[in-house]
């Protein structure tokens, strides 16, 4: 398509031509900088490829050069492969590209797979067979996570001061994609397995013809890591709930909230146990692949809106009561499933159950590893960003994430103003790619707009609001029927609406948006499978989720009562003109 184009993107190749948001939008749900495309993206790639050579899944022959395939930059955004990806179910013994689709992208009707010379291997899939027996046999902690560990804690003891020179910092950044290629290759390896196994049950769910008793049969994997965000901030929210002068503090507003506490001597026990969660997890944040993005250590409000919806819950938000029957349902699914499946599957079904809460938790744990690899160069691009600002260039790190790394950058630092108009210019131009939605999937290069084609085309298609009575359509992933308000959350940094009890319905979500998961009493979003992160939270959360509702944030109206069915897969909407009520009370 003609038009004018995003500062960075790829070729498509047309051997592997169908790519999508789905999944990949948990991942870089935002337009993705020329900074995190050079540095982040190109080695994610190169990792992806390791784990899938590693796998077996990768042949010699797949790939004509080194350009990104998996991970495709196109229209502003990223994207995944879904030709490429589905080569796991095809090369896997006894899956299909249909289980791969239901794992990891679970929505918007991909074009459907058609068998081509070369998609098939025997070498493929006696490496991949060998790999998913051994990992139908895990009993332990997969050492891919303590290499995660390992590998992360090298590259961070490398970090130099920040006080270094410009020269040096530089260097620590210009390092990073060798180091970040392993770690990505770890959590790709273990996602992979992972989805293998999970796919194990998915397909034992559809045999038995009810794919909806595969939320049962994976049931929770216990502490995995994305989900131990909320209940440690939940623990922290019960000192404000104790404590008079930390509730007022809140009821004051999050702006400015951080530095407010610090000052406040009744808050010295918060800021102990805060502060002990900024350590551990303050890696962490919205679009936290993003290297120029926020996190809760340099944004601490972003975690201190989580607490703040947390504290006004009258009801004991801990999960560990909402769980305490999905160790029954799942005993229960499995002895439903097993007359449906093949002599030889049963006893794969069973080690699936057993195996498949260690991947769920390495899956979660490598990437943690994968983003906090990225923490250090975040604090040392901010501080090279701090410092050209105040020799005339700009003072927001998502803006000067616009340069190029190699050349722009060093230059920038040299003279910051001589490129401020540049930045400005690319800002401009990225924010108006930030203010429409790319295509769900681009299928040739053809088909890649131009940003005048996606302003043209934003609002055409803008779906009708549900009514009372109307049920919409997704995928169950967390078990359980819940009622109550909408809530439409865009952004975790913004959810002051949210209660205690509500139903959150968000586009995606990343772990950034888990703090917000436990308050809530179900979890809506728009796209999302099996192994995506809303449905992994929400299972060890024990709350009832619906992936794959395909403009679930448009077509529900806030405030709207509805109750969720996250085993059918369903929203029914109770009472739509409630959320006129509402709108109405907050405007007088």
């Amino acid at each position: 398509m003609a038009g004018t184009h995003w500062l960075v993107e790829g070729k498509i190749d047309p051997r592997w031509p169908i790519n999508t948001r789905g999944n990949i939008g948990e991942v870089f749900p935002e337009v993705l900088t020329p900074l995190s495309y050079t540095l982040g993206v190109l080695a994610a790639e190169a990792g992806w490829r390791d784990s899938y050579r590693r796998l077996g899944i990768l042949q010699a022959n797949d790939f004509k050069n080194d350009d990104p395939v998996i991970i495709g930059l196109y229209a502003g955004y990223g994207y995944l492969n879904v030709s490429y990806l589905r080569m796991i179910g095809v090369r896997a013994p006894g899956s299909s590209a249909e289980a791969i689709d239901a794992t990891l992208f679970g929505e918007g009707n991909p074009p459907p797979y058609v068998p081509r010379k070369g998609d098939k291997s025997i070498l493929s899939s006696l490496k991949i067979l060998l790999n998913v027996i051994k990992a139908l046999g895990t009993k332990s902690e997969p050492p891919v996570v303590k290499d995660s560990y390992r590998l992360v804690a090298d590259w961070e003891a490398k970090c130099p001061p920040l006080d270094a020179s410009d020269e040096t910092l530089y260097a620590y950044m210009a390092a990073f994609p060798p180091v970040f290629r392993q770690v990505f290759c770890n959590h790709i390896y273990s996602s992979s397995i992972a989805a293998i196994v999970s796919g194990v049950l998915a397909d034992a769910a559809r045999a038995a013809g009810e794919p909806g008793l595969a939320t049962h049969l994976i049931g929770a994997a216990g502490d995995v890591l994305s989900a131990s965000y909320s209940q440690e901030l939940y623990e922290i929210a019960k000192l404000v709930r104790a404590s008079p002068g930390l509730t007022a503090a809140f009821n004051s507003g999050t702006s400015g909230l951080y530095d407010r506490l610090k000052a406040m001597p009744e808050a010295a026990a918060f800021n102990k146990q805060f502060a002990a969660f900024l350590a551990t997890h303050g890696h962490r944040g919205p679009n936290d692949w993003e290297l120029s993005s926020r996190t809760w250590e340099n944004t601490p409000e972003l975690a201190l809106v989580a607490i703040d919806r947390m504290r006004l819950a009258e009801h004991d938000l801990a999960p560990a009561a909402r769980l305490t029957d999905m160790e029954a349902r799942q005993k229960a699914a499995v002895e439903k499933v097993l007359p449906y499946v093949k002599f030889m599957d049963k006893g794969n079904v069973k080690k699936a159950v057993k195996a498949l809460p260690y991947w769920s938790r390495a899956r979660e744990a490598t990437r943690d590893r994968a983003v906090r690899s990225g923490a250090k160069l975040k604090g040392v691009f901010r501080e090279l960003v701090r410092r050209a600002a105040e020799r005339g260039g700009v003072e927001d790190p998502r803006m000067v994430a616009m340069l190029r790394f190699h050349d722009e950058l060093p230059n920038y630092l040299s003279d910051p103003g001589s490129l401020v108009p540049v930045i400005r210019e690319r800002w401009a131009l990225r924010e108006r790619f930030a203010a429409v939605t790319p295509p769900f999937f681009i299928n040739s290069q053809d088909e890649v707009p131009g940003i005048e084609q996606m302003e043209a085309a934003q609002g055409k298609t803008k779906p009708k609001v549900a009514v009372a009575g109307d049920v919409l359509k997704g995928d169950g992933g967390s078990a359980g029927i819940a009622r109550g308000r909408a809530r439409i959350v865009l952004d975790p940094s913004d959810a002051n609406g949210l209660n205690p009890g509500d139903i959150l319905v968000a586009p995606m979500t990343d772990p950034a948006w888990t703090p917000l998961f436990l308050p809530a009493s179900a979890v809506v979003v728009n796209v999302g499978a099996l192994m995506s992160h809303a449905v992994i939270v929400s299972r060890e959360l024990g709350i009832p989720c619906v992936v794959a509702v395909a403009g679930a944030t448009e077509r529900i109206a806030d405030g709207a009562m509805l109750e969720v069915d996250g085993t059918a897969g369903t929203v029914t909407v109770l009472d739509a003109a409630a959320a006129v009520d509402i709108r109405s009370d907050a405007a007088q």
